[in-house]
């Protein structure tokens, strides 16, 4: 059968089951991939499935020591905000849940978001049967082996109080082709693959404010500084500062800034006439705040997430330039100021 979590275009390949005739061959992919393609913006990137409880992060074909440390760092630090929130844990597919190393579970959509976009991304595994029956999450073999004979009597127990609809008695049925036959026992997309649905809102309302929380972290540009000095004969010259106050780089993961995957910062005045300069520039890319958890602390190490432009421009006094700064994770910000 077709597995969409298999189609995306990240350590794609015909051997993985479920992977389609091609790379984003199903429209469904296709068009996911193409929207966030034409929204540079997208700072993140969450996939919400069932089941399993628990939150899964790239890679899927490749171990951690494979990983920039800082993007696992990040990675670790984005679980510990969400694991006491949602009680499900964080595990890497390749690391927690590829038995055998040598065939990788690839096309997964959080894979091809970070190693395609530069993103960190998530696939949430919504509901785990197993720990609201007992208390302990299901082990991350259970997709291989399934649960354990005491987690399946515990389920069933569960279910009988907790969701009784879940289990149909069994009946007779006169089959067209196999005769009479009996029918009936557990429902297991309403049990095992699903929660229940007096169980469902409570089961992903945490998960909201995960997403939320992640989203926050996002780049963030400000104008913190402007100012026109006069030089005389109606030149000025005009200072812009910048600084990136989201939590994340603008860049977003070291793995974009390693392949380059987005353009630099631009800052752009007009208004006025520039003199031996461009009245558009690239200031390069800037580092978030997140950034300090990595230098011991030290808040004093420079100031990787600010940058200073400054243009010699000619105009009358009175007038107004507008300064503008754009980026492609980051949108754009701009001001205007008076020239006194």
């Amino acid at each position: 059968g077709l597995d969409l979590n298999r189609n995306f275009p990240a350590g794609w390949g015909v051997s993985v089951l479920g992977s389609g005739d091609h790379p984003l061959s199903e429209p469904e992919t296709d068009s996911l991939v193409r929207a966030a393609k034409a929204r540079p913006n997208i700072c993140g990137y969450n996939a919400f499935h069932t089941a399993g409880g628990f939150m899964l992060r790239p890679s899927s074909s490749k171990p951690d020591s494979q990983l920039p440390p800082i993007d696992l760092f990040i990675f670790n630090e984005f679980g510990k905000h969400s694991t006491p929130l949602t009680t499900y844990p964080v595990h890497s597919v390749f690391e927690d849940l590829t038995w055998d190393k040598s065939s990788v579970m690839g096309g997964a959509g959080d894979d091809w978001a970070y190693d395609h976009l530069g993103v960190y991304s998530w696939t949430t595994e919504f509901w785990d049967a197993v720990y609201h029956a007992t208390g302990e999450h299901s082990s991350t073999d259970i997709w291989y082996v399934g649960p354990t004979v005491e987690q399946d009597l515990a389920v069933c127990r569960w279910s009988d109080t907790h969701a009784p609809d879940s289990y149909v008695k069994w009946y007779k049925f006169d089959h067209p082709q196999l005769g009479k036959v009996e029918l009936g026992g557990a429902d297991a997309f309403r049990i095992w693959t699903n929660a229940p649905s007096s169980k469902l809102r409570a089961e992903i309302a945490a998960h909201a404010e995960v997403a939320v929380y992640q989203a926050m972290a996002s780049p963030r540009l400000e104008i913190k500084h402007t100012k026109a000095e006069p030089l005389g004969d109606d030149v000025w010259r005009i200072e812009l500062g910048v600084a990136n106050t989201g939590w994340l780089g603008t860049e977003v993961t070291k793995l974009a800034h390693d392949h380059k995957m987005v353009l630099p910062i631009t800052v752009e005045i007009s208004g006025a006439k520039t003199v031996g300069c461009a009245a558009k520039e690239k200031v390069g890319q800037l580092s978030g705040r997140s950034m300090f958890l990595l230098n011991g602390g030290a808040m004093s190490d420079g100031t990787p997430d600010r940058v200073m432009h400054s243009w010699v421009v000619r105009a009358k006094r009175g007038s107004e330039v507008a300064l503008t700064v754009r980026h492609p994770r980051c949108g754009e910000v701009a001001t205007t100021l008076k020239l006194n």
